[in-house]
């Protein structure tokens, strides 16, 4: 258990690097959106190709790809109709434009961009191969499912056709995951020279990646947001609520260990950061949503050791 608190803790510093970077204007918040190219365009796919190429697929392991696919499927599918309920009976004074928004603040989960280096620094390649496959279905929910749930209730819907809806989803990070995991079914290996050269940049994702979490909070006037009552309650119903019913519907599966661990796990990361961009895509209130992710991720920093804390007692 102090194994895990301390690479936990190890993760946090990283984000705390960032933060006081940003106060310092030593990285602003210009850096951002070229930590996101340099991130979700080349260390992810190289960390995808490194850690799941080097498994060794078994008998198991195919029934677990397939067990995590459906399990994380179905949660995704309660929480959705759940929040969607909820939000529209716990801020009665939002609109129905703003309810929607906070709704998919409380479903999407920050599982790849977050969670996937987490996944790898505490719990090593397995996880972060099993968690890898269940942003397969994180990214339909982001791109397809939080759509129709970013509209609840409106008049007129989007019309923009499915293939339009599915586009987002061929990007490095989709596509290098297709190829590993190809990889890995055909029991098919990198050259150990290019493995060389995809293993170190694979591996500077996960400082990367949390030290961007930190220049992203870095700039944000917690004072005002921490005062606000929707953005608190939408993040302690995305931290809390939505993990313990995640939990409760993953107890009666008698499935491997490590399926209920990465699927559990994946909801307890806060609000994903993709989805300001689909808010703002579908012209809602991106800027909510960017208050929520900003919430729920400061306070991911006291939910998310608990919750593997937990988790790890539970399953490991």
């Amino acid at each position: 258990m102090l194994l895990i608190f301390s690479k936990v803790l190890v993760v946090f510093i990283y984000i705390g690097v960032g933060f006081i970077a940003n106060r310092l204007k030593v990285l602003t918040e210009e850096s951002v959106k070229h930590f996101i190219s340099l991130i979700m365009g080349i260390t992810v796919p190289c960390l995808m190709l490194s850690s799941i190429t080097s498994q060794d697929i078994n008998g198991s392991m195919y029934r677990n790809t397939i067990l995590v696919l459906v399990l994380s499927a179905l949660v995704y599918i309660v929480t959705t109709a759940v929040t969607t309920f909820v939000s529209d009976r716990i801020f009665p004074w939002k609109d129905q434009q703003d309810r929607n928004v906070l709704a998919s603040g409380m479903t999407g989960c920050n599982s790849g961009f977050m969670g996937l280096p987490i996944a790898s620094a505490v719990f090593g390649e397995l996880v972060f191969y099993y968690l890898a496959i269940q942003t397969i279905v994180n990214n339909t929910y982001l791109f397809v499912v939080s759509l129709s749930q970013l509209h609840h209730r409106e008049s007129q819907k989007s019309a923009k056709s499915l293939s339009e809806k599915l586009r987002p989803l061929v990007n490095p990070t989709s596509v290098a995951t297709v190829v590993a995991v190809i990889m890995l079914f055909a029991g098919m290996h990198l050259p150990e020279y290019i493995m060389g050269i995809v293993e170190p940049l694979g591996d500077v994702t996960i400082p990367l990646s949390m030290i961007l979490v930190g220049v992203r909070l870095g700039g944000t006037d917690f004072k005002r947001l921490l005062s606000d009552k929707a953005l608190i309650i939408t993040s302690a119903v995305k931290l809390v609520v939505m993990p313990v019913m995640a939990l409760l519907i993953l107890t009666p599966f008698p499935v491997d260990p490590v399926v209920k661990l990465t699927t559990l796990l994946a909801v307890c990361f806060p609000s994903a950061v993709i989805g300001v961009a689909v808010a703002a895509q579908e012209k809602k209130n991106s800027q909510l949503m960017a208050e929520v992710v900003a919430v729920s991720t400061l306070l991911s920093i006291i939910t998310l050791p608990v919750w593997i804390m937990i988790i790890s007692r539970l399953y490991l």
